[in-house]
């Protein structure tokens, strides 16, 4: 395709420059003709006008939505002064169609009449919203308008609550765009906006200044939870300015109701695609010298060979474990590595290629290399040596590789009565780690957002070179939750508070043994995997646990069974609590209490979109028996967002409602933040509220994490799955 390609940009020219020997109508000129054709379309779909965005940082104009939105990958935060509220917004699109944002308006100067007395202080409400963009000019249709149907506050309380369908067209050659639009709730009816970028196409600082105008179908008077102070309308017109600087922040501010002003902050960035924060400046190059293909001999002796390897490696991000040599009727190698650093399996790989092409002693006819992680084998290569020196003269290109020498299902380890071991190397027995760690609570009684701040310190290794441990502890550096309860006085938890106490774990001290776990695990072969871990799994729990996987190489699919009982900790120590408290009409009553969950897991991934799902089902740690669903999305930089939902038999009841566990996750690599690529993550997720259905327990490092990460790569649209 390649070599086409580079025909066409060569030749073509020559044959289009004799049009008048070849004609108007020749091919030649036809395509050219065509070319321009695509040209000017591709031109219109990507030269667009900045993306304006309104007061709950959504794509808009100042109160009002429109069809546009960010592009995938994209997270927002911003401040909003809209009298008399205070809005602070959260966004952020999985999908390029999909906008979520959410929203905490607080009711300045109104006491919250349940809890402000308490330092709750003025009264707030969150607020969901969601936009469904039906069509985009970037879909490939530059001349229709983008069309779009959302939500806002679409659960819980919904005082905001509004539907809304909105059409949006950019004219760029007027550096216009125009939104026409009709809603129903508080947004009542029909509105529009437009918005005049004179400058968009210039590099200087102003490109990014908008002007904007909108009609506010917000019904202010009628609608049923408005600020008191918030309901005057004087104009439904609200006019001013947005200025966007460098892609980064976004400043704005406009006329309000005819009777105020409002302003607004926010900063966005493309975490989606982000290469880092820093160049990788301390990743070396795939290897490339020396070159050694002298065979195993009198000039090359194994222990030269296993050195040279050994040091390859290691320079290259990963460790060499294990190498042996296969007699046969040709002599093969076989090598047990492990990776240190990298995100992606072909990265992974392509490096592995480079070492083994320099490296291989011409006498080996084919090398299997196996891939460990977490003291579990996950997958191999077999390589034969002619193979990898066509790959090395670049005769043979990646992917063409890849289909000769596949990942395969991890052999066992060869006998030493039927090979030669050259390298051997102990795993190490103890490694310190340190990490940063932070919980967040908002809506307490006491405050809006509370929050502990400290961080985690221990040793982590392998005993005896197979069983993976971890010791560390936790301490707390900053907290603002010394004065907050462990029960909800408006909607107190009636089932057996198996999470609804947590708080109270670090509250008791500042520093807490939060894990101290054994584990060991095993590939059986074929895609069978195991795993039985046993001690302390994290600051509330400790027990025992049994996982088994089905998960073969180069399938999208997996399931699994895991089981785990456990005991709940005492508030501080090593010791273990035989009851547990429950909140009832009469009063606190404590009942004996032994953890028992067990669920039967299900994963699939949709690889062209980089889209992951699990589904849970089985007994939660309050004995309530229900189905969890997850899914998330990974995006070209590491970056996964995923959310959650259960459905349980617990009769939980918030707002007089009845609850259901849900809530988002975010996970990244650490090396966004670094200036050398590295495969730990860090993560956080929230629930939309801290209670008891739906609860499980971490247990250990569950397989399928370990192994789906060890095979990821970013490369939609390539898979069949």
């Amino acid at each position: 395709m390649k070599r086409a390609i580079i025909f066409l940009l060569f030749a073509l020219p020559l044959a289009a420059s004799s049009e008048e020997c070849l004609g108007l109508d020749s091919p030649a000129a036809q395509l050219f003709r065509d070319l321009k054709t695509v040209e000017s379309v591709d031109k219109a779909i990507h030269d667009s006008l900045p993306l304006l965005i309104n007061y709950q940082l959504q794509g808009g104009y100042f109160t009002m939505p429109s069809a546009r939105t960010y592009n995938a990958g994209i997270i927002a935060f911003g401040y909003a002064w809209v009298a008399p509220y205070n809005i602070w917004s959260l966004a952020f699109n999985a999908f390029d169609h999909i906008e979520t944002t959410g929203n905490y308006w607080i009711y300045r100067k109104m006491l919250d009449g349940s809890f402000g007395h308490l330092g709750f202080g003025d009264y707030a409400e969150r607020a969901a919203n969601v936009k469904f963009v039906l069509m985009r000019k970037e879909d490939g249709f530059p001349y229709l308008p983008g069309f779009a149907v959302g939500w806002n506050d679409f659960f819980g309380s919904q005082r905001f609550k509004s539907f809304y369908v909105a059409a949006t067209k950019e004219f760029l050659d007027y550096h216009l765009e125009a939104t026409f639009g009709w809603g129903r709730g508080r947004i009542h009816g029909f509105y529009g906006g437009i918005a005049w970028t004179p400058w968009h196409r210039a590099s200087h600082l102003l490109k990014g200044l908008t002007f904007a105008a909108e009609y506010d179908a917000n019904d202010y008077k009628r609608h049923w939870s408005e600020h008191p102070r918030g309901r005057e309308v004087k104009s439904r017109i609200n006019a001013g300015i947005q200025l966007d600087l460098w892609d980064l922040i976004r400043l704005s501010g406009s006329s309000l109701r005819g009777t105020d002003w409002a302003g607004s902050v926010a900063l966005r960035y493309d975490l989606g695609a982000s290469k880092g924060l820093f160049p990788k400046i301390y990743d070396v190059p795939v290897y490339s010298a020396p070159v050694d293909t002298e065979p195993l001999g009198t000039l090359r002796t194994r222990q030269e060979l296993a050195q040279e390897f050994a040091y390859a490696f290691r320079e290259q991000g990963f460790d060499l474990y294990t190498l042996f040599l296969v007699p046969d009727s040709s002599d093969r190698l076989w090598m047990k590595v492990i990776n240190v650093r990298y995100r992606e399996e072909e990265e992974v790989r392509r490096r592995i290629e480079y070492v083994l092409a320099s490296l291989t002693p011409s006498n080996i006819a084919d090398i299997t290399v196996v891939i460990e992680a977490d003291g579990v084998t996950e997958h191999e290569y077999r390589f034969r040596v002619q193979d990898l020196k066509r790959y090395a003269e670049s005769k043979i290109g990646e992917d063409e590789f890849a289909v000769i020498a596949p990942m395969r299902e991890a052999s066992s380890t060869p006998s030493i009565y039927d090979a030669a071991l050259l390298y051997r190397r102990r795993k190490r027995v103890w490694m310190l780690t340190f990490r940063p760690w932070l919980r967040s609570f908002f809506g307490s009684s006491r405050g809006k957002f509370k929050y502990e701040v400290g961080f985690s310190l221990g040793p982590e290794g392998y005993l005896f070179d197979q069983i993976y441990y971890s010791i560390y502890g936790t301490y707390t550096a900053l907290s603002s939750t010394q004065n907050m309860g462990t029960e909800d006085f408006l909607n107190p938890s009636r089932i057996i508070n198996v999470r609804t106490d947590s708080l109270r774990y670090n509250q008791s001290s500042s520093f807490h043994i939060d894990q101290a776990f054994l584990q060991k695990s095993v590939n059986w072969g074929a895609g069978w995997f195991s795993r039985l871990a046993v001690g302390y799994f994290e600051t509330a729990y400790a027990g025992i646990s049994l996982e088994n996987l089905y998960y073969p190489v180069n399938m999208n699919w997996a399931i699994g069974f895991e089981a785990s009982g456990l005991l709940k900790r005492e508030y501080y120590g090593l010791g273990f609590q035989h009851k547990i408290r429950k909140l009832t009409d009469e009063g606190v009553k404590y009942f004996p209490y032994t953890g028992l969950q067990y669920f039967v897991d299900v994963y699939y991934q949709y690889k062209p979109l980089n889209v992951d799902f699990k589904v849970s089902a089985g007994q939660f740690l309050a004995r309530d028996k229900g189905v969890r669903f997850e899914g998330g999305r990974t995006f070209q930089s590491g970056l996964r967002v995923g959310l959650w939902y259960t459905l349980t038999n617990a009769n939980d009841v918030v707002n007089g409602s009845r609850y259901y566990d849900k809530g988002f996750s975010i996970t990244m690599p650490l090396d966004i933040f670094m200036n050398q690529t590295s495969r730990t993550r860090i993560g956080y997720a929230m629930a939309a509220w801290l209670r008891d259905c739906g609860a499980r327990a971490g247990t250990g490092k569950p397989l399928y994490p370990t192994l789906y990460w060890e095979r990821y790569n970013y490369k939609p649209g390539l898979s069949p799955y």
